[in-house]
């Protein structure tokens, strides 16, 4: 009987199972096609995610985006009065949306070239935001790991939820920083 107590004991002081956060990645095209970099301007204003947008205080066009959702998966264990996160797994999903120039190769050589080496840039740019949102659902679940027991089990999903939303918010900050430096970044380069 003192083995089984004990080792009850030991399972209630151990906390949440951790599980590795579940990312699952994707890159959807935008298809447009044009002859001149004015053409391309044009179409990549039509045809982009969000068009053009105000970044800290500037017009900028978003030629690609990088969204995500947060979410988690999770097990409460409840008892009298009490409610615990006994397993947890955060689910990440990151969709990164890019241009796809279809008719490049009938273009000036010299234009598709350039505009190869914008798209790299943009891409390298839209890999920082997906590396922000895979540190942000590490951090997701590093914070529901330390919640600790509550009342009832209602009282523990609205927590997990503000943690969500923290969380979320933190993040959320990064990218418009990180938006708004390389903007000015961006500004002083000869686009293509």
């Amino acid at each position: 009987m003192w083995r089984f107590l004990s080792a009850c004991g030991w399972l209630l002081l151990v906390g949440p199972v951790a599980a590795q956060p579940v990312i699952e990645e994707r890159t959807v095209y935008y298809e447009f096609s044009a002859n001149t970099k004015k053409e391309i301007w044009q179409q990549i204003l039509e045809k982009s995610p969000m068009g053009a947008t105000n970044i800290a205080g500037h017009h900028a066009v978003n030629v690609a985006t990088t969204e995500w959702t947060l979410g988690a998966r999770y097990r409460l264990e409840g008892g009298l009065e009490r409610c615990s996160l006994t397993e947890v797994q955060p689910h990440l999903q990151i969709t990164i949306r890019m241009p796809n120039w279809t008719n490049k190769w009938e273009a000036d050589a010299v234009l598709a070239d350039n505009w190869d080496n914008y798209v790299r840039m943009v891409s390298s740019h839209e890999d920082v935001h997906r590396q922000y949102a895979v540190r942000m659902a590490t951090e997701y679940e590093a914070a529901l790991m330390e919640l600790g027991s509550y009342r009832y089990c209602r009282e523990l999903k609205e927590e997990m939820e503000n943690v969500r939303q923290t969380i979320l918010g933190k993040f959320k900050a990064h990218n418009k920083w990180f938006d708004a430096k390389e903007f000015v970044y961006q500004k002083e380069l000869v686009w293509f």
